[in-house]
């Protein structure tokens, strides 16, 4: 009976995993624009095409599936970026996470409990901000703000502080 059971959860597992691979994503294409302050470049491996216009702004073109990649690497290398510049600010035992949430459109940093102080968190909350403009200002759909949510590593839910630092 066990076998059996088991036989069926790896079918239906199976058969999720098709489901999301063949996701209405399929055959998507995706166009971002960037302006010339906000390209570094990291895109241009990850596109099949780029042009640029008259102002001197990226047009980058994706398939959709070379987009979800280019986004999940990019959001891992600027919150890798953020992490250092944590350390560098305080150091290695601070805290325990910074990463990029695209759907909040935030830079969230999981403190431990009693290591958050206001002052401290909205003097360095425009310096992750900024490090994450050029990743919002790459999405398809960029932002005009970026959000800095510090919460308790161990309980996303429990926000310390909240800082709006606007795209300049």
């Amino acid at each position: 009976m066990k076998r059996i059971f088991a036989l069926v959860l790896a079918v239906l597992m199976i058969a999720a995993l098709f489901c999301a691979c063949n996701g209405n994503n399929s055959g998507r294409t995706v166009k971002t624009s960037v302006s010339t302050k906000y390209d570094d470049g990291f895109a241009k491996s990850y596109a099949n095409s780029t042009s640029t216009d008259e102002n001197g702004n990226t047009t980058y073109e994706f398939t959709a599936e070379k987009y979800d990649k280019f986004v999940y690497d990019y959001r891992n290398n600027v919150a890798g970026d953020i992490t250092d510049e944590i350390v560098k600010n305080h150091d290695s035992s601070f805290g325990q996470f910074a990463y990029i949430d695209p759907d909040k459109q935030a830079v969230i940093i999981g403190l431990n409990p009693g290591e958050y102080e206001d002052g401290f968190a909205e003097a360095e909350a425009p310096t992750y901000a900024a490090s994450a403009f050029n990743f919002f200002q790459s999405l398809e759909n960029p932002v005009s703000v970026v959000k800095v949510i510090y919460c308790n590593a161990n309980n996303q839910d429990e926000i310390y502080g909240t800082f709006e630092v606007p795209v300049e």
